[in-house]
């Protein structure tokens, strides 16, 4: 396949052109491998979202096979605990806490391909596609990433027993979401067993479009991004196919507008809510708004910007009267340097960066965020008439 029919292909779903058998056998193979989350826990998941308590949804940018080892899992663990901790001892709201982990291991980007030193090679997609080595091999899409990624997902979750952490991922790739999406006995209901809950990230939130059928279809809690393009109108049609009965627990808004027009465009937004009487959860994304480039073309995000948003959001929320739902935040467990504190410097992000994709907090940057959360959640105890009406399934 040439470069502008993979660009054909990438735009029209963001899916990887796929080699035919070997696809088919990928698939069959997760078709037939177990659940990886039962179903109970799902459900489990969808009371909680349909509750009082504040989501803390965090961890990586990108899972690499590689950095799944059992130290790095409890680290993750750790710091998302800790994060938890903070805010709920500080805001006095019960906190539950969803890991971007056991499947975040494929990623959209902004072109289908890369070019470097007068080679052009397809971008890296995440360790699900293909690996971020810059040779014509490691780049070249596999399918059986696939059952590969759920391998690793099935082994980082045996190390998160007992942890009271769920799992999510973007559901991007459909060759991984579709052969394990299996009707309840019980039930009837279709649920997606690759994760608890599944997100459609801001690319593929097409009404039209084949992500948001899947996310249609399943049984799991869902949460969609969006971004300053948005209009009130998108969360409307959204919000028809995704939660037409409006039930508390199934649908999240994550809105990912940008520090300088957080505070207008979320208000345009909580607006609808309120006056819909809808009952979807409301979240901040203070990150990928906000990523900006070094002088030496290094990708980052400032942590004061970040803060900038988390404020913008939590005032729009208390302007319309809307409970803030959640906080949405790429960290890692090291001790990284991706993003830069209070300005951008070249030689600090040096120092130790090693995202697969994005910008990820630190343990200290993100327990300093989690600290602000806390402070900012004090004056949204309790449910007045009008957050009654805009509840958020908060």
């Amino acid at each position: 396949m040439g470069f502008a029919e993979l660009s054909a292909t990438y735009e029209r779903d963001h899916q990887p052109e796929w080699s035919g058998e070997r696809a088919r056998r990928a698939r069959d193979a997760l078709a037939r491998a177990a659940p990886l989350v039962p179903d109970r826990d799902v459900r489990r998941l969808r009371a909680r979202l349909a509750g009082p308590a504040f989501l803390l949804h965090a961890g990586d940018c990108a899972e690499t096979f590689r950095d799944n080892t059992r130290r790095s899992v409890a680290k993750r663990v750790s710091l998302l605990n800790t994060m938890a901790d903070a805010i709920g001892s500080r805001s006095g709201r019960p906190v539950v806490t969803v890991g971007r982990i056991a499947g975040q291991y494929a990623k959209p980007r902004s072109a289908p391909t890369e070019h470097r030193a007068g080679l052009t090679l397809p971008s890296y997609f995440g360790d699900a596609v293909n690996r971020a080595a810059f040779t014509a091999d490691a780049r070249t899409p596999d399918p059986w990433n696939l059952v590969r990624a759920r391998e690793e997902a099935e082994r980082t979750l045996s190390c998160l027993e007992g942890t009271g952490i769920y799992t999510s991922h973007e559901a991007l790739l459909l060759d991984y979401e579709q052969p394990q999406t299996r009707r309840s006995a019980i039930e009837g209901r279709l649920y997606d067993h690759s994760a608890h809950l599944l997100w459609i990230g801001e690319r593929t939130r097409s009404l039209t479009g084949p992500h948001i059928g899947l996310a249609a279809g399943i049984a799991n809690p869902v949460a969609v991004k969006i971004g300053p393009a948005a209009t009130p109108a998108v969360l409307t049609g959204l919000h028809a196919v995704l939660n037409p009965d409006n039930v508390p627990g199934r649908l999240t808004f994550i809105f990912r507008m940008g520090r300088h027009r957080a505070y207008d465009l979320v208000y345009a937004m909580l607006s609808r809510i309120v006056a819909e009487g809808w009952h979807d959860r409301v979240v901040c994304d203070p990150m990928h708004g906000n990523t900006v480039v070094s002088p030496a073309g290094v990708k980052t995000r400032v942590v004061t910007a970040v803060g900038d948003e988390v404020r913008a959001f939590f005032g729009a929320c208390h302007d319309t009267g809307v409970t803030p739902g959640g906080i949405h935040l790429e960290i890692s467990g090291d001790d990284v340097t991706e993003c830069a504190t209070t300005h951008v410097d070249d030689a600090h992000l040096a120092v130790n960066y090693r995202s697969a994709c994005d910008p990820r907090l630190n343990p200290e940057q993100a327990s300093h965020l989690a600290q602000l959360v806390g402070e900012l959640l004090l004056p949204h105890q309790g449910f007045g008439p009008r957050r009654e009406m805009a509840m958020s399934g908060c």
